[in-house]
């Protein structure tokens, strides 16, 4: 039996289309979303997302860059999520929104966000993803429910905590009147300050134990603790955890 050419373009047509749509079938739907938005160099930002980890870069621009990529295999889940935004010179607040809906898969919200170095975080919430942050010198304040959090090259004041994940952060200095506070429930934390800090360093954990070359750990029936007075003193450190151990770093030549 022959097959006219006329024919033959409609199976290949109809193999396309086919293709196309298995693939939207078994795919995940993104929708991206990139927007700048002025602000002070000392401004505050405030983040709050439920499904998706986020990234926060500094940089030397007085402006906030907003990059989210929205995925669902669910287009009508992705358009619940709104990325919502309220911008001043003087403060910056972003959050997901979800809509309509609802359901057990809402749709996931990746941010990438770049601020001005001086930048304070003021309140970052997310409840499940990760968080990412580097090279900001203003202070933060971040929490995560479900993820880690990794923070690298900071300067200001830090308040950061996790209840289930990895907690690691690392400053470029620490001052006289630094104010640093890190917390996890389950998960280790991970510490790396310069030798020459001013500070008093205080640590607990009920298990997993405390390494420092700054002091050593003593344990006792209430789990493990640590103070120690770095150089002048000065600056205050404290590290607490439940589950997972601590890790005290050197981010340079011990003298």
């Amino acid at each position: 039996m022959s097959v006219g050419k006329g024919t033959w373009a409609a199976v290949v047509l109809a193999l396309v289309a086919g293709n196309c749509l298995h693939a939207m079938a078994i795919g995940v739907l993104q929708a991206d979303f990139r927007q700048s938005y002025a602000l002070d160099p000392n401004g505050h930002i405030n983040i709050q997302n439920l499904y998706g980890d986020v990234s926060i870069t500094a940089w030397d621009r007085d402006e906030v860059l907003v990059e989210a990529v929205k995925k669902s295999p669910d287009p009508k889940r992705r358009d619940d999520a709104q990325i919502v935004v309220d911008s001043s010179s003087r403060e910056l607040s972003i959050r997901t929104q979800y809509l309509g809906s609802g359901g057990e898969h809402p749709a996931s919200v990746e941010y990438r966000i770049t601020v001005p170095r001086k930048a304070n975080l003021e309140n970052v919430k997310l409840i499940n993803g990760g968080l990412a942050i580097s090279g900001v010198a203003g202070s933060v304040h971040a929490s995560s429910v479900n993820g880690s959090i990794r923070a690298d090259h900071l300067e200001g004041q830090a308040d950061l905590s996790t209840i289930n994940g990895e907690l690691e952060a690392g400053f470029q200095r620490v001052g006289h009147e630094s104010a640093i506070l890190l917390r996890s429930v389950n998960g280790a934390i991970r510490l790396s300050i310069p030798p020459c800090a001013d500070a008093v360093v205080s640590a607990r954990n009920l298990s997993g134990g405390i390494q420092s070359p700054f002091g050593r750990g003593v344990r006792s029936t209430a789990g493990h603790r640590l103070r120690t007075v770095m150089n002048r003193g000065g600056g205050r450190i404290f590290l607490d955890n439940v589950n997972g151990g601590i890790v005290i770093r050197s981010s340079g030549p011990l003298t």
